[in-house]
């Protein structure tokens, strides 16, 4: 009976005891739960890390092995090349062939045959050097001639036509007496009159368009101008019969009296451009006929632009 009071005793014992105990604090708690947390994560990281590490290191194998492969293929295909254009080569290269002339018997010359070989050796090369004489003089004066005689030609439609009336130098003086003839028959006509000028001029100055409203020469006229003026001023100054009249040109539009002047100075412009082949300044004049004779009875931009211009007659000297 006290056995069992002993064990009854040491029951209660216990249990007040355990009743005594405090429950653990959750702060700390927190902290421990923190900390492997934090363990874990950086756990986590640094296996992400070693992963990166392995992928880089292998993409950079790659990358080699890649390169080494593409260098490879691109000296094979160069020797490849090389190689095929080494057989193309030889293959388009003609295979040499040898000749062998068969010899010919050697005969000792006679005397009658040097002799008869050496005259014609010397009536051969004398008659070649008087043949050659002529030959080369005529190919110099045909150098000469060409050259004398080659035209410039410029690319503008109106520019272009004036050129292609133009004569050579050397048909200037024919076609200087056939308007002196015509003249003569024509003398008692007045200077303004239309009836003064014919065709034949154009042949031999080109006549000089300008843009609207405009007195500047273009280069395709002065070009022109200087390849005529020499020869035709040198001809009318062995004549003696003769002056060049330098007349101005204007289209419809504006007045009379602004048309006039325009005319003028777009005669002026030309007479200045080629003043330094005139030998005589007598020679030549400057007059304005302004809208009055227009080369096209038109009213439109083609018509106005070919009416705008300066032209060369040829009257009788006073």
């Amino acid at each position: 009976m006290l056995k069992y009071f002993s064990i009854l005793f040491t029951l209660l014992t216990l249990v007040l005891a355990g009743c005594t105990f405090s429950d653990p604090d959750p702060e700390e708690v927190q902290a421990q739960m923190d900390q492997e947390h934090a363990r874990i994560t950086e756990e986590q990281e640094r296996q992400q890390e070693e992963e990166a590490e392995k992928l880089l290191a292998q993409e950079a194998a790659a990358a080699e092995e890649t390169a080494a492969k593409e260098a490879e293929a691109a000296r094979l295909a160069a020797v490849d090349k090389e190689t095929a254009l080494d057989k193309i080569e030889k293959l388009l290269k003609p295979a040499s062939i040898e000749v062998i002339q068969p010899e010919e018997p050697k005969s000792e010359p006679s005397i009658i045959n040097t002799i008869s070989s050496g005259l014609k050796n010397l009536l051969g090369s004398s008659v070649k050097e008087q043949q050659e004489e002529p030959k080369k003089a005529a190919d110099n004066v045909s150098a000469s001639e060409k050259k004398s005689t080659t035209k410039f030609m410029p690319k503008s439609p109106l520019a272009i036509f004036s050129a292609q009336k133009l004569v050579s130098c050397k048909i200037v003086p024919e076609k200087m007496e056939a308007i002196h003839k015509r003249l003569l028959k024509i003398k008692d006509v007045n200077i303004a009159d239309s009836k003064l000028r014919d065709k034949t001029n154009d042949k031999l100055m080109p006549v000089i368009h300008f843009d609207f409203d405009q007195i500047k020469l273009k280069p395709a006229y002065t070009k022109l101008l200087r390849q005529q003026s020499s020869c035709v001023m040198k001809a009318l100054k062995s004549r003696n019969d003769m002056i060049i009249q330098i007349e101005g040109h204007a289209d419809e539009r504006g007045s009379d009296e602004y048309n006039m002047a325009l005319g003028h100075r777009r005669a002026n412009v030309v007479a200045n451009a080629i003043k330094a082949y005139l030998p005589d300044s007598s020679l030549a004049r400057i007059f304005s006929f302004g809208e009055e004779f227009p080369l096209v009875r038109l009213s439109n931009k083609n018509a106005w632009a070919k009416n705008r211009r300066v032209e060369f007659t040829l009257l009788l000297k006073p």
